[in-house]
């Protein structure tokens, strides 16, 4: 596994690699109206968005926000469709097979082959452990409070930086990560929505 993701960026930039993100980006939302307009001229939108990432000339759209109250109440930031075919196109190709494997190995969430089911197993067999070794232990369950929206995304992009080598792949990473205009001062990256 190479350490930087060097001069990838246009050998992964296919019409088919596109299509592939398009398909996992429909995945449960086929009936969406913003999904069935972008596939009443498929071809055509996926050969524009592969030309705007070709020619550096993509543009982030403009998030909307809802509410959600399942598991609890949550404001939602979500991108156009286009975006999102972006998104999963960038992941598939860049994060899953570059930066995921330098994770620890008891990270869980969204992730292959891995989960909530697979977190269960893994604290049950530590538990185990430690309960045969120590006996008696104790167990913090905690949750960060509003963690996205307290990321710093400088501290975030500087952070990917030290991975990337490829300058596309970077200023993809820029545009997705920083809210246009460009604010010295902002803290936190969007929720996304995956229902």
């Amino acid at each position: 596994m190479p350490k930087k993701i060097k001069n990838v960026f246009y050998k992964n930039l296919t019409f088919e690699k596109i299509l592939q993100a398009h398909n996992r980006a429909r995945k449960n939302k086929t009936y969406k109206n913003e999904v069935i307009r972008y596939e009443l001229n498929l071809e055509n939108n996926l050969i524009n968005l592969l030309r705007n990432l070709k020619e550096d000339t993509y543009k982030l759209g403009k998030y909307y926000s809802f509410r959600v109250y399942e598991p609890k109440e949550r404001i939602i930031q979500a991108l156009p469709y286009k975006d999102r075919i972006v998104h999963q196109w960038y992941v598939e190709e860049f994060i899953k097979p570059y930066i995921v494997p330098k994770f620890i190995n008891t990270s869980f969430a969204c992730l292959s082959n891995k989960g909530t089911h697979k977190a269960v197993e893994t604290v049950q067999k530590q538990m185990r452990i430690m309960k045969r070794n120590n006996g008696d232990f104790w167990i913090l369950k905690c949750d960060i409070q509003k963690f996205f929206y307290n990321i710093n995304p400088f501290i975030l992009y500087n952070i990917l930086k030290k991975y990337i080598a490829d300058p596309q792949v970077l200023n993809l990473t820029r545009i997705l990560i920083f809210k246009e205009p460009l604010d010295k001062n902002q803290i936190g990256i969007p929720i996304g929505y995956s229902n």
